[in-house]
């Protein structure tokens, strides 16, 4: 039976992708092409949809100490058969032990035996028989099919490589990503560590940045695949963006193609954004060094610090209202840097425009007016500062940020009180706990006699001192958590144990184990008291040691 009547007629470059790739060659697909005119499926055609990516020659028979590579079409010489074709029936058992996919006798001399036709059904292994051929013809045509989603990826990875080559003289990643996008037709973006866009197409980037993960990966979204490549800016540090496309309906090497060229174009993204680091870092050094220049100043600035001032463009004419924001929890230099444009974006959308500093563990700014602001007008200031952190805050993860606002003042001078004031309301918002907290200098009444305990180091030593005994064994910080509530809610375990989400009895069991462990009567108001302000004190220091 020949092959025309045998196996349907179709294309090998036939794949659902735009992009003409080739996919996995089938043994169904080798023998409907032309190069095989002639030839006949004699049996095994239940494994034609076996998959090929290679093609070898045997020159009489297969040795069983050298096997055929897998997923191979072996070609095998039958011109020195004569008339047994008991080695042809070896070549099938071998083939078929090394996961080879099909085995194709050119030019037999005679004719195939039926025991070797039904153990080649028996074996599922397509036996092709070709008359009139040469074999190593018929292996080099056959080779050039086999190769080609190989081709294909090869093509695209110099086209690619070529397209990132025209854009390197930019440094500008839309444009990396735009060439992407049109190599791999699909979208591209570049994901930052929050799960937002930083550049390129809009993707669907995941639910959750736990899915960030720090290898490769590929999730499936229907009839979409979507690729992440992680990027890490400096050795041993976790990967900050993620290259990302969405494939749809791609076959297994059209995906494989595309996670190669992400791996490409990672380096060259890498080291764009590495140089889009180093600018800012340095911009952040220079624009917190003049921040520290203006709250060590004198009543008489220097005149180096009125040329920095002129150099930022920061206004200081005019009453300035200062801004400390305490950021603590995952918090470090570089996440406070990559954050700050999402901070101001937010602080401008509630009319907060000025200066944005970055500090290791926060950002401090201000605003500028040019008469003095009515006395009851930082209350609107205070609602616009609390709906903008709120709403940066519920963007991020594992952050909370308290903010501290001072009174307005005129000039640099008032600017340099004003800031002083931010800190200190800042250092007692932090100190209430809560995920976003506010605190205006003027509302702070008599929490400000506490400012000068939090900042104490006498009293931070104190307060160690006290809980020491708790804090060695508070692994899990659940006994300090209790106690803080439970001291809050004025000593009622009814009301802690609905804040901590447990029962009475848990909350009560849990205040005998701190009264054996701490030396103090919590029955006591002026010894619950200091327990209390230890409290504060050490969640406050604590808060300071984990960001940097």
């Amino acid at each position: 039976m020949s092959a025309q009547s045998r196996v349907p007629r179709w294309p090998v470059s036939a794949s659902p992708s735009r992009r003409g790739d080739p996919g996995a060659v089938l043994i169904r697909q080798l023998v409907a092409l032309e190069l095989l005119a002639g030839a006949t499926v004699a049996g095994g055609t239940g494994g034609l949809d076996r998959v090929v990516e290679d093609v070898v020659v045997s020159a009489g028979r297969i040795r069983e100490e050298q096997p055929p590579p897998p997923r191979s079409l072996v070609i095998m010489d039958g011109s020195g058969l004569r008339s047994d074709t008991y080695q042809v029936d070896v070549a099938l058992r071998t083939a078929h032990e090394a996961g080879a996919s099909a085995l194709l006798l050119c030019t037999p001399s005679a004719p195939v035996a039926l025991a070797t036709v039904r153990l080649s059904n028996k074996l599922q292994l397509p036996l092709v028989v070709m008359r009139d051929a040469d074999a190593l013809d018929l292996a080099d045509g056959l080779r050039r099919v086999v190769r080609a989603p190989f081709l294909v990826r090869s093509d695209l990875l110099l086209e690619v490589v070529g397209r990132l080559r025209r854009t390197a003289g930019s440094g500008d990643l839309k444009a990396t990503l735009r060439a992407l996008s049109e190599s791999l037709g699909a979208p591209t973006a570049l994901i930052g560590a929050e799960g937002t866009l930083v550049a390129g197409e809009p993707v669907a980037a995941p639910e959750d940045t736990h899915d960030l993960l720090d290898v490769r990966m590929a999730a499936i979204d229907g009839d979409h695949v979507r690729l992440a490549q992680p990027i890490s800016l400096a050795p041993g540090e976790r990967p900050t963006f993620w290259l990302v496309c969405r494939l749809q309906s791609p076959t297994a090497a059209w995906q494989a193609v595309a996670t190669d060229v992400l791996d490409v174009a990672s380096w060259l993204v890498a080291v764009r954004l590495v140089a889009d680091r180093l600018q800012r870092e340095r911009d952040a050094r220079f624009r917190l060094g003049v921040l520290n220049s203006v709250t060590a100043s004198q009543d008489r600035p220097e005149p180096v610090l009125l040329e920095q001032l002129g150099v930022l463009g920061w206004q200081v004419d005019g009453w300035c209202t200062a801004v400390s924001l305490q950021a603590s929890g995952d918090v470090d230099p570089l996440r406070v840097l990559t954050l700050t444009e999402e901070l101001e974006r937010q602080l401008q959308a509630v009319g907060l425009r000025g200066p944005l500093v970055e500090r290791p563990d926060g950002w401090t700014m201000w605003t500028v007016q040019r008469a003095e602001p009515p006395p009851a007008s930082y209350r609107d200031t205070v609602t616009a500062l609390r709906s903008a952190v709120e709403t940066f805050v519920g963007s991020v993860t594992r952050m909370r940020v308290h903010v501290g606002v001072g009174r307005p003042y005129d000039g640099l001078a008032g600017l340099r009180t004003s800031l002083s004031e931010a800190k200190g309301a800042a250092t007692i918002a932090q100190a209430a706990g809560g995920q976003v907290a506010v605190q205006h200098i003027d509302d702070m009444g008599i929490r400000r006699i506490l400012l000068g305990w939090y900042a104490s180091d006498t009293f931070a030593e104190f307060a160690h001192t006290l809980l020491e005994p708790l804090l060695r064994v508070d692994h899990d910080g659940e006994l300090m958590q209790t106690l803080e509530c439970y001291l809050d809610r004025e000593s009622s375990a009814t009301l802690a144990a609905g804040d901590l989400g447990v029962h009475r009895n848990t909350v009560l069991n849990r205040i005998d184990r701190l009264r054996a462990l701490l030396t103090v009567d919590l029955d006591d108001p002026d010894e619950r008291l200091a327990v209390q302000l230890a409290c504060r004190v050490v969640k406050l220091k604590a808060d300071g040691a984990h960001t940097p």
